[in-house]
């Protein structure tokens, strides 16, 4: 049946008689008007839903005010300013060193991006060309006025040009079908290594397509904090930092991406994002209740606050000054 238009009053009447949930002064009503009722309530209810009532609607714990979904949702907006803040900056960082050593290792460039001799020899031809393919299109499609120019006056777009405009998914594909020396040297020099000091490609393959997913959540603007992928947990060294506890889970979690950072970020730089992370958390932690906090907690795939702490411990330096020797 079609949902009936109610105002805002009977959507605070309906919150507090159906939903038991505390809504009743004039600032619920300026929440209702921002935010919007299925935004807020629809958006954020699950952290503090108890039970299912006989009729099948949810229960809420006692208590429950529409002020605390909109500080979880307050939350939930600061966390994706600040995710997408560091994935941006990784993921241009990666896109330059990627642009530097496709070309180092097709002799200096000579070999250009769009010839398949440019890639993996051992992937599928029609692969490569897919590639090949996809990142022309994003280049025609670009609106850039570098690359119009580079167009106009030299015929040709050089690979950080293309490497830059290309879509993030593109990119990964591209990074995944480059030569072994490519991704050798991107494992190197973040510490992608596997227990045995190999590259561990399935790391960088997997950490990527996560960044990729959650900066674009975070650009259309959807909740994060319950962002997840079912199953698809990589086994990777700074995690073994933490409980054991986190070996069990099998799901990825914005505690992956967190932990995913710690590879592709200076220690000082990532020590500071820890610190704004556990900042947020430590805020929302005073105005929920504890029920739902630790439900939120749990959602981010964080199983006690220190263990952000944990990861800022065994320095890890990114040295770029060696990328050339690499």
């Amino acid at each position: 049946m079609q949902k009936i238009f109610l105002t805002h009053n009977q959507q605070m009447r309906k919150l507090r008689d159906d939903k038991h949930i505390e809504c009743r002064d004039s600032s619920c009503k300026e929440i209702l008007c921002r935010t919007g009722y299925f935004n807020l309530v629809n958006g954020y209810k699950e952290a503090f839903v108890a039970s299912k009532g006989t009729n099948g609607n949810h229960v809420y714990h006692s208590g429950t005010s529409l002020h605390e979904m909109n500080a979880l949702k307050e939350f939930d907006d600061e966390l994706r300013a600040l995710l997408q803040r560091q994935i941006t900056k990784i993921e241009e960082e990666v896109r330059t060193v990627v642009a530097y050593k496709f070309d180092e290792a097709n002799d200096r460039g000579k070999i250009a991006w769009y010839q398949i001799e440019a890639y993996n020899p051992k992937n599928n031809a029609a692969k490569i060309m897919r590639v090949i393919s996809n990142a022309y299109r994003d280049v025609e499609l670009s609106q850039q006025e570098y690359v119009s120019y580079y167009l106009a006056h030299h015929k040709f777009i050089p690979t950080w040009i293309m490497v830059k405009v290309i879509s993030f998914s593109h990119f990964i594909n591209l990074v995944n079908s480059s030569k072994d020396a490519v991704k050798q040297a991107v494992c190197k020099l973040y510490g992608i290594m596997d227990a045995s000091g190999k590259c561990n490609y399935k790391l960088l393959s997997g950490s990527l397509p996560w960044f990729r997913i959650v900066r674009n959540a975070c650009a259309h603007n959807e909740r994060i904090y319950t962002l997840s992928a079912p199953d698809s947990r990589i086994r990777m060294q700074y995690m073994d930092l933490l409980s054991a506890s986190y070996k069990r889970s099998k799901d990825k979690t914005i505690m992956d991406l967190i932990v995913y950072m710690k590879y592709y970020s200076p220690h000082k730089e990532y020590c500071k994002f820890i610190e704004n992370i556990n900042h947020l958390i430590l805020s929302l932690q005073g105005d929920l209740h504890p029920t739902a906090f630790d439900n939120v907690r749990a959602a981010l795939g964080i199983k006690d606050l220190t263990h952000l702490h944990e990861l800022c411990k065994n320095p890890k330096e990114i040295n770029y000054n060696k990328l050339s020797k690499m």
